[in-house]
């Protein structure tokens, strides 16, 4: 009798258990936890993430829910949370490409100069060559939404960019290595780091300036350490995913992954860019609005000095990824053609 019982609580605990690390319910029903390292205040926590857990629940009947776990709770670090998505740590992780950029040289293509004309062209070029040029760098994941910020502005802390000649000598934050390179062209030095850490270096002097999306004005708070915004630049959006974890994909039904399919994807992707663009149109607004800042847009024929050295830094990231056997000049053409 009592090795009987003994039997089934272990059972029950194995049950258990397997529930916990798989995210599958006693009801059946799958549970994907979706990982996030910004807080719930986000501009897309509420209709991207939580849009996208009540449209699969409605799409799979509810035999698939998301749950959402923003603020790093499931891991601290934005640079991780690639990995956090392979080593199934989240079923679903949101995260920058840039932020591990070795892993991702073809898709960080279209954040370079002269490739795209605004968020939903950039976002729909990523998708147009989703499958033939760029979904190998997703390994062991699967992409349900990449999208671009709005194009980077320069945020400087004390120093006005005015002129390509301005940016010599000073210390820019950027995403990914491909922006590096551009940033290396414009004669400056480029720093990369997470988004989460520009309000410390700014404040403190690490850098001098930032390159993002105007949207970071707001989400990162921004908007206190830095006094000048340069717009008018080459256009250099960043680009950002959601990606699913490729065992937690091919363990669900082939009904509920045309769910999945059937919410995610290009549609997803171009609402979340929409919802960034339209975010960093009202953070330069309200920065305008403040007493002591200022926004600079570069004149013609400074536009013309930075749009030659941007050439020169997009020639030696193709030239740089040619050498490693990547047809950088082939997947660029693919993307604007």
């Amino acid at each position: 009798m009592m090795q009987t019982l003994i039997s089934k609580s272990i059972n029950a605990i194995t049950v258990v258990a397997f529930c916990f690390l798989t995210g599958t319910s006693f009801a059946g029903e799958k549970v994907l936890k979706l990982a996030s390292f910004v807080p719930p205040i986000y501009v897309l926590h509420k209709p991207i993430f939580l849009k996208f857990a009540e449209d699969l629940s409605a799409a799979t009947n509810g035999s698939v829910s998301v749950k959402v776990y923003a603020s790093g709770e499931l891991g601290k670090g934005p640079a991780e949370q690639y990995m956090r998505a392979v080593k199934r740590i989240a079923e679903i992780t949101y995260g920058l490409p840039g932020y591990t950029s070795p892993m991702f040289p073809r898709n960080l293509l279209i954040e370079l100069p002269g490739v795209t004309n605004g968020h939903r062209d950039a976002t729909e070029k990523i998708w147009k060559v989703m499958d033939k040029h760029l979904i190998g760098e997703y390994k062991r994941t699967r992409p349900l939404a990449v999208f671009v910020t709005p194009p980077a502005v320069f945020m400087m802390r004390d120093k006005p960019i005015r002129s390509l000649s301005d940016l010599k000598g000073l210390k820019i934050r950027v995403a990914s290595k491909s922006a590096a390179t551009v940033i290396e062209a414009y004669g400056a030095t480029p720093v990369q780091m997470p988004a989460n850490k520009v309000y410390t270096s700014m404040s403190t002097g690490v850098v001098d300036g930032a390159l993002m999306g105007s949207d970071s004005l707001l989400i990162f708070k921004l908007i206190e350490p830095s006094k000048f915004v340069t717009i008018g630049l080459p256009e250099m959006p960043t680009t950002i995913f959601l990606v699913m974890n490729e065992n937690a994909y091919n363990e669900l039904s082939s009904s509920e992954k045309s769910a999945l399919n059937s919410v995610t994807g290009l549609g997803m992707s171009l609402r979340a860019a929409d919802g960034l663009a339209g975010f960093g149109k009202f953070a330069l607004k309200k920065f305008a609005g403040i007493p002591g800042k200022e926004i600079i847009e570069l004149s013609a024929s400074e536009q013309v000095k930075f749009n030659a050295a941007a050439a020169q830094g997009v020639k030696n990231i193709i030239l740089d990824q040619k050498s490693k056997g990547i047809p950088a000049d082939k997947i660029l053409a693919a993307m604007k053609n």
